[in-house]
């Protein structure tokens, strides 16, 4: 078999087992290689019928537990030698449930009910919408320490896009500053002026402009809005959020990687079956509207959108100068952009 007549992916990777599928042309199952560390584990060859592949592709194997401490692991065809997708697996990127201290702050707040928590978060129940935030809040509360030297109270930072606060409630019940907050949902901005009043919380349109005056803001964090945004709607935002930060300001603003695509290929999203990290690579930007799904406050094109972070470099630097972009620091999925106003 030659290197492109084999597919595959990983698609669970932690310190106690590897799971994914393999698959060669006309239903031929390929041998697998696992390294750790760069260290020969085992071989095996899928032996699990997947109905998403209507093949016996699937395959599992469990780690000894003297793996515990493995930092990488790597999955490649033993007839190649080519890595299947998703791998090597970064075991860094497994996700830590906070402490109870950590999320303490959830004490000190009402919680959006459940339906807006799934609605607009996506997240399935109240602990996976606190754990969620409080780790996300962890990841901007420190680029914004990295970038000013230190978290102060004078501070006037943004968050675009807050939903029902799912890291606004998180990062502003920990960190002391001028909080604000904006989105085009009616119905999270009533919940956020009533369960943080406090916060400077705006409900705001579809199309720019926003309803603050220029140079406003010290920082706006923007967490999956750009991952859905349509290319003639992502420029023209980002436009906006120099508009209202001051020189020397900055901007942190999450998107989708080549990781994010292959896992929507291999969840079978609708557009995103034929696509896949190369894909992205070679388009630099991909993006497919949702069918008919409709969120409230969105009155225009919205789906799940991707960037490449040389696109990113390229593109939106012509808009703000782009520091760096933290690949899959939010939840070990999404990117992070780091950008500031000259």
């Amino acid at each position: 078999m030659g290197a492109k007549e084999l597919r595959g992916h990983i698609d669970i990777c932690t310190p106690d087992q590897i799971a994914g599928w393999a698959l060669g042309d006309n239903g031929q199952i390929p041998e697998i290689v696992i390294e750790a560390d760069s260290k020969y584990i085992c071989s095996l060859r899928p032996d699990i019928f997947r109905t998403d592949l209507n093949a016996v592709a699937g395959f599992r194997h469990r780690f000894a537990p003297t793996l515990t401490n493995a930092v990488s692991i790597r999955a490649y065809f033993a007839d190649t030698g080519k890595d299947l997708a998703n791998s090597p697996f970064d075991l860094k990127y497994r996700l830590e449930t906070p402490s109870e201290k950590d999320v303490a702050w959830r004490r000190a707040v009402e919680l959006p009910p459940a339906s807006e928590m799934k609605l607009v978060a996506g997240s399935g129940s109240a602990d996976s919408f606190v754990n969620q935030g409080t780790r996300m809040a962890r990841v901007v509360a420190g680029e914004i320490v990295d970038f000013f030297g230190e978290f102060r109270k004078d501070l006037r930072i943004l968050d675009f896009g807050c939903g029902v606060g799912r890291v606004l409630l998180p990062i502003s019940r920990t960190h002391a500053a001028r909080w604000f907050a904006c989105d085009v949902n009616e119905g999270a901005i009533a919940y956020l002026k009533s369960a943080v009043p406090e916060i400077q919380s705006a409900r705001t349109n579809f199309t720019p402009p926003l309803p603050f005056e220029d140079n406003a803001f010290d920082c706006v964090y923007s967490i999956s809005i750009w991952t859905h945004l349509s290319m003639d709607m992502q420029l023209p935002w980002l436009a906006e959020i120099r508009r209202i930060l001051r020189p020397g300001g900055l901007a942190l603003i999450s998107t989708s990687g080549g990781h994010v695509v292959d896992v929507r290929q291999r969840r079978g999203d609708m557009g995103w079956g034929e696509l896949n990290s190369e894909s992205l690579v070679k388009a630099g930007y991909l993006y497919r509207p949702y069918s008919s799904e409709a969120l409230p406050g969105i009155d225009g094109s919205y789906g799940l959108a991707a960037h490449d972070p040389n696109f990113i470099q390229r593109v939106w630097s012509q808009i703000m100068p782009v520091l760096t972009t933290r690949v899959r620091a939010i939840e070990a999925m999404q990117d992070l952009n780091v950008l500031t106003k000259v």
